[in-house]
């Protein structure tokens, strides 16, 4: 018995399968040499233990791919030498799409370019998805002299050596990022290198150093509270949860400056372009679910675009580009 009769009402299609469906389309005439895609559980790796923002970028992304793609996705926290071992991990993976990692700015980047003892390069890693993005901010203790970014670099040019920022280690996002600040003002400050960077925003607010230099998502508690204060913020839009700090391209000495730190989803060289666009299709369906964007603005993250693979990789090669020149002149510990 036909039970969709001709006057029955069609079923309502949503975005996500038609975004599932476009992806295989586009792989269908490959679909005679490739094998059925995913039939087995996926694993995402991520370089750090559970609780981190990378562990609940990932974890978010997991239950969402898991009902997208019909098969388990478990996350695996694979700690160690600055991300290091879980990037080792992942290309020694087979390149069959099962295995992928979640990998931020330091690990995936900043990381080998400055210490070739890792063993891997930002160019072993295949770039699947932009799956998130966040600004950084200059925080200080509340009577600091400076209010904003232009302040700060006119102290810095009377008092060249005199202010210090703290970053969680040498070659870490935030001191990686303070450099370009330093190079585009023209001004100089003492890095003092944290192991790790819970100790940072309780020296900001002694005094020990002046500035520290960390995520909206990291500092938002101190930042509620009134114990820290922002001078700035590295996005290019002003962000909702601190809507009153100006960003760095509103000011004089930073104007056009924009710096984020990112997370792209990676997967081993040689993965099959077909699983390539599965997995870009259905991640970016996760990322556009209601529940996953509110999530992002909780985190004070956010997401400049959808990317597909190949914007994906134009964009990690752009970023290699702007850190590269600062990169060179800083020394492995």
């Amino acid at each position: 018995m036909n039970l969709q009769g001709p006057c029955s009402p069609t079923p309502a299609i949503s975005r996500r399968q038609l975004v599932l469906a476009g992806a295989l389309a586009a792989s269908a005439p490959l679909a005679w040499s490739q094998p059925a895609f995913p039939t087995k559980a996926l694993t995402i790796i991520v370089p750090f233990t559970a609780g981190g923002a990378s562990d609940i970028g990932a974890r978010m992304l997991a239950t969402e791919l898991t009902k997208l793609l019909g098969q388990p996705v478990v996350v695996d926290n694979v700690a160690g030498a600055g991300g290091a071992i879980a990037m080792q991990k992942l290309i020694r993976s087979p390149a069959d799409g099962y295995t992928l990692l979640y990998g931020g700015l330091s690990e995936s980047l900043l990381i080998p370019m400055i210490n070739p003892a890792v063993n891997y390069k930002v160019e072993d890693l295949l770039p699947i998805a932009l799956v998130g993005s966040s600004p950084v901010v200059f925080v200080t203790r509340p009577d600091f002299a400076a209010n904003n970014v232009d302040e700060l670099v006119e102290m810095a040019r009377k008092n060249p050596g005199k202010l210090s920022f703290g970053s969680a280690g040498i070659g870490s996002f935030a001191h990686v990022m303070t450099e370009v600040v330093k190079d585009k003002a023209r001004v100089f400050m003492v890095h003092i290198p944290y192991r790790g960077g819970s100790q940072i925003l309780t020296d900001v607010i002694s005094g020990q150093i002046d500035l520290g230099v960390t995520t909206v998502s990291n500092a938002a508690s101190m930042i509620a509270a009134k114990r820290v204060k922002v001078l700035g913020v590295s996005s290019k839009k002003r962000v909702s949860v601190i809507k009153e700090v100006p960003t760095f391209a509103e000011s004089r000495a930073l104007k056009e400056l924009e710096m984020q730190v990112w997370a792209l989803m990676f997967a081993p060289l040689g993965t099959p372009p077909a699983v390539v666009s599965k997995l870009n299709a259905a991640i970016n369906t996760a990322l556009e679910l209601p529940s996953i964007k509110t999530l992002l603005v909780k985190l004070g993250a956010e997401l400049p675009g959808l990317l597909s693979p190949a914007q994906a990789q134009a964009f990690l090669q752009a970023e290699q580009k702007m850190y590269r020149p600062v990169v060179s002149r800083i020394k492995p510990e």
